[in-house]
């Protein structure tokens, strides 16, 4: 049965209650409201509505797609993972994919399937079908100028070493390593973590003096995590009066998370690698001194912040 489509305040109302949804059920019901008023609004009101209520065109997209998609149709209600990130990534698999994630048990590995998973299975399948077992990403660098003869003869010299093990010398840019699928997988995770930030600070947030939030120039959780870090940072220690140590008792973990959170999103190489670096100084400083730190940072930058 088609969806109505719902007036702004409607959506809204939904919205507000649990975001996209924390099971496949309520994001596909979130889809198909969202998916309804892209195809009867006016572009103006979807604009508008996006930038008051902070949705990405991205995640807006998504959704969308979420809503009319044919992969989704064809598994069980059972089998699909629980957030609107894990089902887009199961959205976007061609047909001979799909098949073969559900012949091999994808969808039945251990819960919750996150899009990560299912993205790495996806990266992994691509290059089985391209007859490659594993890839080894290697940089040649040269001391000094070569001809393009010499360059020539060097990688076919390199590429006889490696078919003596049964390995193909690719050169390229980017090998076969498909940075687009990186991208897409680390702006998935982005969105992914910033669920999880919502559930983790949203009452929090919501519950925060209102002379606060005017002065940071936040009105939600979603406000806060689209901010600057400064401003995140702030806020939360202006919430605990700045007492030495209990901003990372009470908070550490939300500041772990949109540090990665900002590590996913960001497309520059320099950014990613001083992120990583702050959350290293921050395990350094609190592991000792706070309980459970360094295997928290440890777990954020193994799920989230491993490429």
């Amino acid at each position: 049965m088609k969806t109505p489509a719902p007036t702004p305040e409607d959506l809204a109302g939904h919205l507000a209650i649990e975001r996209f949804g924390s099971t496949a059920e309520k994001v596909r019901a979130t889809a198909a409201l969202i998916a309804a008023a892209d195809t009867c609004w006016e572009k103006g009101t979807i604009t508008a509505f996006q930038k008051q209520h902070k949705i990405n065109a991205q995640v807006w997209d998504k959704l969308v797609w979420i809503a009319g998609s044919a992969n989704l149709e064809s598994l069980p209600p059972e089998d699909l993972p629980a957030s609107y990130t894990a089902l887009y990534a199961l959205v976007v698999m061609t047909p001979e994919e799909l098949q073969a994630a559900v012949a091999e048990g994808l969808l039945q590995r251990k819960k919750p399937l996150s899009s990560r998973a299912i993205l790495d299975w996806t990266k992994a399948f691509r290059l089985r079908g391209r007859g490659i077992e594993q890839e080894v990403p290697l940089t040649l660098v040269l001391r000094e100028d070569l001809s393009e003869q010499q360059k020539q003869n060097l990688l076919e010299a390199l590429s006889q070493v490696a078919d003596g093990f049964g390995a193909e010398l690719l050169e390229g840019k980017g090998g076969v390593k498909q940075a687009g699928l990186k991208a897409d997988r680390r702006k998935t995770l982005a969105a992914e973590i910033e669920e999880v930030l919502i559930k983790e600070i949203g009452t929090v947030v919501a519950a925060a003096p209102e002379d606060l939030k005017s002065r940071f120039g936040v009105s939600s959780a979603a406000d806060l995590i689209e901010a600057p870090r400064a401003t995140f940072t702030g806020f939360f220690q202006n919430l605990v009066v700045k007492v030495d140590g209990v901003f990372w008792q009470k908070y550490g973990r939300a500041y772990c998370l949109k540090i990665a959170r900002d590590f996913n999103a960001t497309e520059s190489r320099a950014e990613r690698f001083q992120l990583k670096d702050r959350l290293q100084k921050a395990m350094e400083k609190w592991s000792k001194e706070i309980q459970g730190f360094e295997e928290m940072v440890s777990d954020i930058r193994a799920i989230y912040m491993s490429r």
